[in-house]
């Protein structure tokens, strides 16, 4: 509260009474009065001066607040737009090897990391009982042939007497039939008799030799089967035998031994892990919406295997383990269902391994791979850092700044990467490689306003971190 109870101050000289209100002409009236004051001596000053002085420091004025912006040439140069995912590779040709049969571990061959043939011995296992029973099998099967041979001169046996049986049967036909020509007047009734009685008996051994000559053959083909009986069961021991010994099914390398000498191996645990380092591919699922552009690729890819040109499709792979090195891949097989529970496909993509002569070391097995797989490209996009395109529901736009001011120009989003993304000009709208684009600072400006420009030196540099906060929050997000 004002005390008017002091008396009033004078005004300060130069100040009219007409801008000193009595109410405030005592001390605290005086200080509440001090900015109009200092505002209306400025005001004198000017008006008292030279003639266009007050123009000239309001003009002064107009111009330090001119915002300061940081720009960054458009660029013109290729632009893709890519798939990446992320996946562990794997061996085309990847097993564990267990033992076919059980036994005690006599002899390990091989350590993990070691290079093996096809073929190649791993480990072997106690194969006495083996051995035993397959020598059994093969005295088993001897006995079988030596009884063959019994046999087969049975049959010989039997076919001579049933010769001799069908001879004598033969002879005494011929007799009897001589004698019955004869007549009853040459020889008589009961040397005929006898004559009949005979070839009846002949005729009967005759028959007898052949039912033995059958028996015989027959025991002849019972002992044939025998013996290719003996024959599998030499065959099954010899087989069994053999699974003592585990080889390499085909040419790679031992990722991992998990069995010792003394160990009881047995067929429910693998004992060694074999994988083919050379052979590596990525599987990896996409959405089933993508099955017929990778469908296309595919066959793009198979057409130019054929023809020997390069896939139309471009494939970099990027293994985590080596920083800094990339491979190539080529699609190889395209699944043709899609699993129902998450609605996606697996694409196969082979890895092109380092030739001789490359320094790169191959891509093994497990080794985490960032796929990268570029499906449309554009070589000659307009290309800004991210950050100076700005954004407002649809709508989007940068300002190109030419000399000391900025022009608004509407522009489509194309293809973006990391820090850059593509431009293309609205319908009416021109830009062009070179032109200065607001990067910085062009969060506030509206089309056409005066700017203080500088160059930017990109992400982290002095200058950009001297933009404002709103800024960098925009940025970020």
């Amino acid at each position: 509260m004002i005390d008017r109870s002091q008396p009033a101050s004078p005004p300060p000289p130069g100040i009219g009474s007409a801008i000193w209100p009595a109410s405030y002409r005592g001390a605290p009236g005086m200080l509440a009065l001090l900015p109009l004051l200092l505002c209306a001596c400025s005001i004198e000053a000017g008006q008292g001066g030279a003639p266009g002085e007050g123009a000239s420091t309001f003009e002064g004025l107009e111009r330090s607040t001119a915002p300061r912006v940081l720009t960054a040439p458009l660029v013109q140069r290729e632009m893709v737009r890519a798939l990446s995912t992320t996946v562990n590779a794997e061996s085309e040709q990847e097993i564990q090897i267990f033992p076919r049969i059980s036994g005690v571990v006599t002899a390990v061959a091989v350590e993990e990391g070691d290079v093996v043939a096809a073929g190649a011995p791993l480990m072997e296992l106690d194969a006495r009982e083996l051995e035993a029973a397959l020598a059994e099998s093969r005295i088993a099967l001897r006995e079988a042939e030596d009884g063959k041979r019994n046999l087969e001169l049975s049959v010989d046996e039997a076919k001579a007497r049933l010769e001799s049986a069908q001879l004598r049967f033969d002879q005494s036909s011929r007799e009897l039939e001589r004698k019955e020509d004869a007549g009853e007047g040459i020889i008589s009734r009961n040397e005929l008799d006898q004559l009949r009685l005979t070839v009846a008996t002949n005729r009967a051994d005759r028959d007898a030799a052949k039912i033995a000559e059958s028996k015989a053959e027959a025991a002849l083909t019972s002992q044939q089967i025998t013996i290719e009986r003996a024959a599998l069961q030499v065959s099954t021991a010899e087989l069994n035998r053999s699974f003592a010994s585990v080889d390499a099914p085909f040419a790679g390398v031992i990722a991992s031994r998990t069995v010792r000498v003394g160990d009881l191996a047995s067929t429910a645990s693998a004992a060694f892990t074999l994988t083919d380092p050379e052979n590596v591919r990525a599987v990896v699922s996409r959405s089933q919406r993508e099955l017929v552009f990778f469908r296309g690729a595919e066959q793009r890819a198979q057409r130019a295997t054929n023809v020997g040109d390069e896939a139309a499709l471009d494939i970099e792979i990027a293994p985590e383990a080596l920083p800094g090195l990339t491979y190539t891949g080529r699609i190889q097989f395209v699944s043709p269902t899609i699993d129902p529970a998450s609605g996606q496909f697996r694409v196969t993509i082979g890895v092109e391994q380092p030739e001789a002569g490359d320094e790169r070391p191959p891509i093994l097995p497990g080794m985490l791979l960032r796929i990268r797989i570029v499906t449309e490209r554009h070589p000659d996009a307009l290309v800004i850092p991210k950050r100076g395109l700005l954004r407002e529901g649809d709508s989007h736009w940068v300002f190109v700044v030419e000399g000391d001011s900025a022009r608004r120009v509407a522009v489509t989003e194309g293809f973006s990467e990391d820090d850059h993304v593509e431009v293309i000009p609205a319908k009416g709208e021109s830009l062009a490689a070179g032109d200065l684009i607001a990067v910085v600072g062009n969060r506030d400006l509206e089309d056409g306003d005066a700017v203080e420009a500088a160059p930017w030196a990109g992400a982290g540099s002095p200058a950009a971190q001297d933009a404002g906060a709103s800024d960098e929050q925009a940025d970020d997000a």
